[in-house]
């Protein structure tokens, strides 16, 4: 599977809990997409000594869910669980981090999609699922080929050995060119683009 280009600069690796926060949603929503993106596009995460997740790179969070950071929430996730900043300081530094924290975000969405635009960047979860579809799709021709049997004995019985080879060699190319009909019809009827994740992970 194709792996996420890292954008050069301090990846942003945010706690689940973090996400929750930011996003309003509950813990166990956020970690069942966390683990499936982890199964699906092996995102970066950050691992505790037990081996349980700690903490996710945010652009890659964001940008398999289709969905892109507001500055302001980036701010307000971050200083939720900060103390009270004193009268007249803080509140600049505080606007810069989120600010610097968004650039990056960007940075890294912007690599990861033309990436996917390229075709470099693929979901594997997708790439299976066309993979049963045209195996199944495959199959199914070559199935058929049974149904020849009569028109291969015939061959046989009037030209030998020499009937059922050419016989045989046109029917294989029927089916190269059906399995090829299959496959381009699979191709257009194919969405353009693959809906985001939902919290369910699906």
């Amino acid at each position: 599977m194709a792996q996420p280009v890292d954008s050069g600069g301090p990846r942003i690796m945010w706690a689940i809990s973090q996400i929750v926060e930011r996003d309003g949603i509950s813990k166990q929503a956020v970690s069942k997409v966390v683990q499936s993106l982890i199964e699906k596009h092996d995102i970066p995460v950050e691992r505790d000594g037990r081996g349980r997740v700690a903490k996710v790179s945010l652009a890659h969070y964001d940008f398999h869910r289709g969905q892109f950071v507001n500055p302001a929430k980036v701010a307000a996730a971050r200083g939720a669980s900060a103390p009270p900043a004193e009268p007249g300081t803080g509140r600049n530094d505080s606007f810069d981090e989120a600010r610097r924290i968004n650039e990056w975000l960007k940075v890294e969405q912007t690599r990861l999609q033309q990436r996917v635009d390229s075709g470099k960047l693929l979901r594997a979860d997708k790439i299976g699922e066309a993979l049963d579809h045209v195996g199944r799709e495959a199959q199914a021709i070559i199935a058929r080929l049974p149904n020849k049997a009569d028109d291969i004995a015939l061959a046989g019985a009037k030209e030998g050995v020499h009937g059922v080879r050419v016989l045989l060699r046109t029917l294989a190319a029927e089916i190269n060119t059906q399995i090829a009909d299959a496959l381009a019809k699979i191709g257009v009827e194919a969405p353009a683009t693959d809906a985001a994740l939902t919290d369910d992970g699906g």
